[in-house]
């Protein structure tokens, strides 16, 4: 049994772990960022003035094995907001048990409860195992993602 929550103060080392430690979340995007970066996104999701938040996935043991990182953003094309799913992550262990889906739909009911009309993510075209939950909770959008070359902007 999984439960899905806001992320705690008291999550941080057990979050840390999923997001940024060995077989986490940022190694399987080959990713690293520097502990200021990392520090102040955790402390985003405990700031009630910041529109970012963070829900977990606990086990039955009161382990984290997953989370979701989402934000709130004004839309051009409706008056209502929309939500970014911007993170997703399971613990290799916990797949294709259906936290990942869970973690979804409760992002999906935040985004109602807040009135937004939509919410949206993106991945990478070779995570492909990602990509069979994705295509059961959503529908591609047909929209190519393209980045500003220089990282300093």
């Amino acid at each position: 049994m999984v439960t899905i929550r806001p992320v705690e103060k008291s999550d941080h080392d057990e979050w840390l772990a999923l997001f940024s430690g060995p077989s986490s979340y940022l190694e399987f995007y080959e990713s690293k960022l520097d502990k200021e970066t990392i520090e102040f996104t955790f402390a985003r999701f405990l700031d009630t003035e910041v529109p970012m938040w963070c829900v977990v996935a606990v086990d039955g043991d009161g382990r984290l094995v997953g989370f979701a990182h989402y934000l709130r953003h004004l839309d051009t094309w409706n008056m209502r907001d929309r939500i970014y799913l911007n993170d997703l992550f399971v613990k290799v262990d916990g797949r294709l048990k259906g936290i990942g889906r869970a973690l979804i739909e409760n992002v999906y009911a935040e985004a109602k409860a807040m009135g937004c009309f939509k919410v949206y993510w993106m991945t990478q075209f070779e995570n492909h195992r990602a990509q069979l939950l994705y295509t059961r909770v959503g529908k591609k959008s047909g929209f190519l993602v393209y980045d500003n070359p220089n990282p300093e902007l």
